[in-house]
């Protein structure tokens, strides 16, 4: 996890928001400097390259980050779906076995449950993950003894690929929830929007008025974009959260 993605929110937006009501003032006083002088030219074409590029990086971040947000979801669906089956199959296995397995997978989805809704504490982040591990080896030592047992009903039940398919799972699950928008790329996010603050700016000092109502609703508006952006790719701390129904389910359904 990138340092960008463990500060809280506003600690990002805020310095982006001030620097890019900054920029707009200097863009303004800059393009008003000009005018006054007589050595003002037309940069339009210029502009709207950069604003265009600006709008392009965002629609590409925005999408990124998007669909990562929905691969995650996904995963939430299949690794219940897993977690289901394997709890199933364990009950055509005999004792000990079979409990051993069915209470390893209800120890596993409600620390994975605790994992999301605790996860932005770091202490119980390690804690919870821990618990994780540990339940899914009690899992495999638990599905060991039943081959050891009984290698033909181990078989049959087809035990083996379903506690695979939870551990590949909760792997795949922990791998996407730190796969985020690497640090370079949140500064040139933000790079831009300060750009184009100074190209609004002075955009406005051609037209004679300052316009400050314009001004902070365009700034205010390219930073709720980076919030949405920013916001998808923070799974346990951000506002937008996953849908964490289909594991909730599956544990009530294990009682």
């Amino acid at each position: 996890m990138n340092f960008i993605n463990s500060l809280p929110m506003w600690m990002i937006l805020v310095p982006i928001l001030v620097m890019a009501l900054i920029a707009s003032v200097a863009g303004y006083r800059y393009g008003r400097r000009h005018i006054e002088a007589g050595t003002h030219s037309n940069i339009s074409g210029l502009r709207a390259s950069t604003i265009g590029i600006v709008a392009l990086l965002l629609a590409f971040s925005f999408s990124m980050t998007s669909s990562r947000f929905g691969d995650r979801s996904r995963t939430v669906l299949e690794e219940a779906n897993s977690i289901g089956t394997c709890y199933l199959r364990a009950g055509l296995l005999d004792n000990p076995a079979r409990d051993r397995i069915r209470n390893a997978l209800r120890t596993y989805t409600d620390s994975r449950l605790e994992n999301y809704q605790k996860g932005v504490d770091s202490k119980e982040y390690r804690r919870t993950t821990l618990a994780m591990h540990a339940a899914l080896d009690e899992l495999w030592s638990g599905v060991e003894q039943a081959v050891h047992q009984d290698q033909e009903r181990a078989r049959v039940s087809v035990i083996v690929p379903a506690a695979n398919d939870v551990i590949d799972l909760s792997g795949k699950h922990s791998w996407s929830d730190h796969n985020q928008m690497p640090a370079p790329v949140v500064f040139l996010l933000a790079a831009t929007i300060i750009i184009a603050s100074v190209l609004i700016g002075q955009s406005l000092a051609e037209s004679g008025q300052r316009h400050i109502g314009l001004w902070l609703a365009l700034n205010i508006l390219l930073v709720l974009v980076i919030f949405v952006i920013l916001d998808f790719d923070r799974p346990l701390r951000g506002l937008i959260r996953m849908n964490q129904a289909p594991l909730v389910d599956v544990r009530e359904s294990m009682q």
